[in-house]
């Protein structure tokens, strides 16, 4: 953790060959092709079974920004596009943040080339189609010019699929300008609560034309019209996380003429009414599988909850947290009864600081045997993680 333990130096050639480090890393590769060698077991990067990043978690539907689960039925959580080698980077970086030593003088050009390395090297062993992709997260990093340019200049930029840069309050929209375009191929970006992103800087995300998950909720020198005209820009975008953006029913109507097949949404601490949201969310009933409307206390209430179990029928998790209004999820089973749903889906509701308490979810899953027989409330501060529905046989 000292500065002595520099990456530079510990991933630094030595007269033209890899460091010690570096060739323990990439030893890591060998087991996914040579069948006499152990395999290296993914490193969860939250849940249960994680020992790091604790306290850097936030908990969200979409956080963490890069995770997926492992598989169909399997919950746990690793990063996405990652291997076990890039695991080990990652968990340096997790650590540093746990640990309050990071800063920007921490990581060169260096540690990133390592990165891209083992990014590239594990798609050419899958024999994967061009260009291999991974996932970094800074999250909450100390990161300013020199980190960017370190970035910049190991040219890990096309190998970039999720980058997460949520809480970074260094970042500036000149240091955005200067790492985007070298990002063509990025598919997620987080720029959650970096709080110096204005317009100038966000104007650059047009141009990532693969994306498909754009979260800004909370930088809030951005408005909602200045993330609608950037959407408009991004034709593959069906996740947006922009809650806190001052959201109205004008600006949510607009946002929903631009297109209709969401997946995810997070459009909280807004001002729009139970009428305007119900419109809205009408044109994305078939699609939308993750909903967050968090502290819209004036707006959801009980029979909005019972609105989203009827109309939204591949809802699988919703956010309500700060909703005082809410003291039951049994309208929203009767909603999905009066659909005529007969089938038996996973719903994961973070309800902390709504008027939900444990006895109302037990009378919910007693009225709904059947239907409820999959519900999970979270009530307190946890559920980190527990609205990740990715897969990662989609990122490989």
């Amino acid at each position: 953790g000292a500065h002595a333990c520099n990456a530079e130096t510990t991933f630094a050639t030595v007269d033209g060959e890899p460091s010690s480090a570096s060739r323990l890393l990439r030893s890591f590769h060998d087991a996914e092709t040579d069948s006499s060698k152990p395999p290296i077991a993914r490193y969860p990067c939250v849940g249960p079974d994680a020992t790091r990043r604790a306290n850097a978690n936030d908990v969200d539907l979409n956080h963490p920004f890069c995770a997926c689960r492992s598989g169909d039925k399997d919950s746990t959580l690793v990063f996405m596009y990652n291997n076990a080698a890039v695991d080990c980077l990652q968990s340096y970086l997790d650590s540093l943040v746990e640990l309050g030593r990071m800063d920007d003088t921490r990581l060169g050009v260096n540690f990133f080339k390592e990165w891209k390395y083992n990014v590239v090297v594990n798609s050419k062993k899958r024999k994967a189609t061009t260009p291999p992709l991974g996932a970094i997260s800074l999250q909450y990093w100390t990161l300013s010019d020199r980190t960017i340019r370190a970035m910049v200049a190991s040219n890990m930029g096309e190998n970039i699929g999720a980058l997460d840069l949520t809480g970074v309050q260094g970042l500036t929209d000149e240091l955005l300008q200067m790492l985007l375009p070298k990002c063509p191929n990025m598919t997620r970006l987080s720029l959650k609560n970096c709080r110096r992103i204005t317009v100038k800087g966000l104007d650059r995300v047009k141009n990532l034309k693969n994306l498909v998950c754009l979260d800004v909720g909370g930088s809030f020198n951005l408005t909602a019209m200045n993330v609608i005209d950037v959407v408009s820009e991004l034709p593959n975008l069906v996740e947006l996380h922009a809650s806190g953006l001052g959201w109205n029913d004008a600006t949510l109507e607009k946002l929903m003429d631009l297109r209709t097949n969401w997946i995810g949404l997070s459009i909280g601490f807004s001002r729009i009414t139970a009428y305007g949201l119900r419109e809205a969310l009408g044109h994305v009933a078939d699609t939308l599988t993750h909903l967050a409307v968090p502290f819209m206390e004036t707006t959801v209430d009980n029979a909005l909850i019972g609105f989203f179990g009827k109309t939204l029928s591949n809802l699988k998790c919703l956010d309500i947290r700060g909703n005082s209004s809410v003291s039951s999820l049994t309208g929203f089973f009767d909603g999905r009864q009066l659909s005529g749903s007969v089938q038996v889906d996973e719903l994961f509701v973070l309800a902390r600081y709504s008027n939900i308490q444990a006895s109302s979810v037990e009378d919910t899953k007693s009225i709904h045997p059947v239907l409820a027989s999959n519900l999970t409330v979270v009530l307190d501060g946890g559920g980190c993680g527990g609205g990740i529905r990715r897969r990662l046989d989609y990122f490989v």
